[in-house]
């Protein structure tokens, strides 16, 4: 390991998730997946990071991302929701899938202010279950409401980001343990020439959340090891970060220069066997103990290297 995260606030979120920096608000917003909760956080006047407000929907949220012309986007479910400062929340657009095979589990915006979205298998969160692989997809939402479904075959999406540049988009499916990478064109929102960058061997956690440096490194969570693991864009692991759980869920940078390393965190114990192999699902909702107090927290970490805030989407 060649660093190690601080807890920041100890939010104790079920399924910390979506860490996105809105620099237009000057905050931190992240949301946890299991208790349906949006969470904001500024920079207090002691140099730390408090949360001042958090919005509470009762559903799934997989993300909650700025909104260009004020409010919040967020994406959970099977549906994209509007919501305004005060809470209120108005349909925007709904994927054609079945809400009790999957949902929602990851988005972003594109530099063209376009939602990326993809789904996870609903029986990850049944104990037993036997998992259905591939069933999933990406989605790309437009800001006039148009769904366009853009990658079949996903059984678990999770992390996603673009290069500095804008022609690369990198994709994870925890299901599978890799983390792919895409020609990107930026202009018609599309995805050519797929192909494997970096594969976490069995056992050795699960990769999940994800965010990409202004100097084009790849920093990934690993959920079930602890840590966050920086990678070269050829898939070269160039250092690790220490974070005092197991179950990391995603990061993003932010702060006032972009050098703040957000990382979101889970209450979630991964069952051995499903770190070795993801064949059937498990208790979502079986907490960690007292004996991990930053479970569920979230950490900061400043590792020299700075990162764009999100995106607003735009419609």
């Amino acid at each position: 390991m060649s660093a190690h995260a601080t807890l920041a606030i100890d939010s104790r979120d079920l399924i910390g998730e979506a860490p996105v920096w809105d620099s237009a608000g000057k905050r931190l917003l992240w949301c946890d997946n299991g208790a349906g909760v949006i969470h904001q956080a500024q920079l207090a006047g002691t140099g730390g990071w408090l949360e001042g407000r958090r919005w509470t929907l009762g559903r799934p949220i997989a993300a909650a991302i700025p909104r260009a012309r004020g409010g919040l986007v967020v994406v959970g479910g099977v549906d994209v929701l509007l919501l305004d400062e005060a809470g209120r929340t108005t349909p925007f657009a709904r994927i054609d899938a079945d809400p009790t095979q999957v949902k929602f589990n990851e988005a972003k915006c594109d530099r063209h202010g376009r939602i990326w979205a993809g789904t996870r298998d609903h029986d990850f969160g049944v104990p037993g279950r036997q998992i259905t692989p591939g069933r999933c997809a990406l989605y790309r939402i437009d800001p006039s409401g148009v769904v366009e479904t853009m990658l079949e075959g996903v059984s678990l999406s999770n992390g996603l980001d673009w290069s500095p540049d804008g022609r690369v988009f990198y994709f994870i499916d925890t299901y599978t343990r890799t983390i792919n990478a895409f020609d990107f064109d930026l202009d018609h929102g599309t995805l050519r020439n797929r192909r494997t960058l970096v594969m976490i061997e069995s056992g050795q956690g699960l990769p999940d959340g994800m965010t990409v440096d202004r100097e084009g490194s790849l920093w990934v969570a690993i959920a079930g090891a602890g840590e966050i693991r920086q990678y070269s864009p050829d898939g070269i692991l160039l250092s690790r970060t220490e974070v005092a759980t197991p179950t990391v869920t995603s990061c993003a940078f932010g702060g006032a220069d972009g050098q703040d390393l957000f990382i979101t965190s889970a209450r979630v114990t991964l069952p051995a066997a499903a770190l070795r192999s993801l064949t059937h699902g498990f208790n979502i909702e079986r907490a960690e103990s007292d004996s991990n107090p930053g479970a569920g927290g979230l950490f900061t970490l400043r590792p020299g290297p700075s990162g764009a805030p999100a995106t607003p989407f735009t419609g």
